[in-house]
């Protein structure tokens, strides 16, 4: 039989794993940005803190999880937020240059959506229809909010994803160029997407 997923909004002891499915969605970007930023100090550790806290965008509160059952194990997460809250996030902490050579993709936002961060699944539940039910409230928490756009970053050499949300109904936006790095080995830089939601 079968084992059931539940769809639930997040608690502060999911941090640890939201933060990995933070950086699994990310594509190398989170530890591009905080790895050794503070030294033994992880892109996971950084952000389970901001994830724990109340305080930021990637907090729990705008986090959706999918489990096995009601308290099993995460499986896939989501998380999603206005995207002019990234205008108040400080990002000098994190150093010039790293700051610098992403920040194409941080200023290319649709401004005035809400701006999905981050929708990850596991390996082993890929292709079962979580990332899709994900994405559902991710859109659905779009309506409540009263926005009328949902918007995201992809990157360019990201094939799946870029077809999966294109299935969806989102429609390129612009490009963020940004070079490849070792740490950030990706080409054609990062796609902005958005989709019209229609009001509930």
């Amino acid at each position: 039989m079968p084992v059931q997923i539940t769809y639930r909004m997040a608690r502060p002891d999911d941090s640890g794993e939201l933060a990995r499915y933070m950086c699994l969605a990310g594509g190398g970007l989170y530890e591009f940005l905080f790895d050794d930023l503070i030294p033994f100090v992880t892109a996971v550790d950084m952000l389970s803190a901001g994830i724990g806290s109340e305080r930021y965008p990637v907090s729990y509160r705008n986090c959706c999880v999918a489990s096995l059952g009601d308290d099993g194990a995460i499986v896939a997460a989501a998380n999603v937020f206005p995207a002019d809250l990234l205008k108040e996030d400080n990002y000098v902490l994190l150093g010039s240059e790293r700051h610098d050579h992403v920040r194409p993709m941080l200023e290319l936002q649709d401004w005035g959506s809400m701006f999905l961060n981050s929708l990850a699944v596991s390996d082993a539940h890929r292709g079962s229809g979580i990332g899709a039910r994900l994405l559902d409230w991710a859109e659905t928490r779009t309506t409540e909010a009263g926005y009328d756009r949902l918007s995201l970053h992809v990157w360019a050499d990201n094939l799946t994803a870029l077809k999966f949300y294109k299935v969806r109904g989102f429609v390129e936006v612009g490009v963020a160029e940004i070079p490849p790095h070792p740490r950030l080995p990706h080409n054609g830089g990062s796609i902005l997407m958005n989709k019209a939601m229609r009001a509930t």
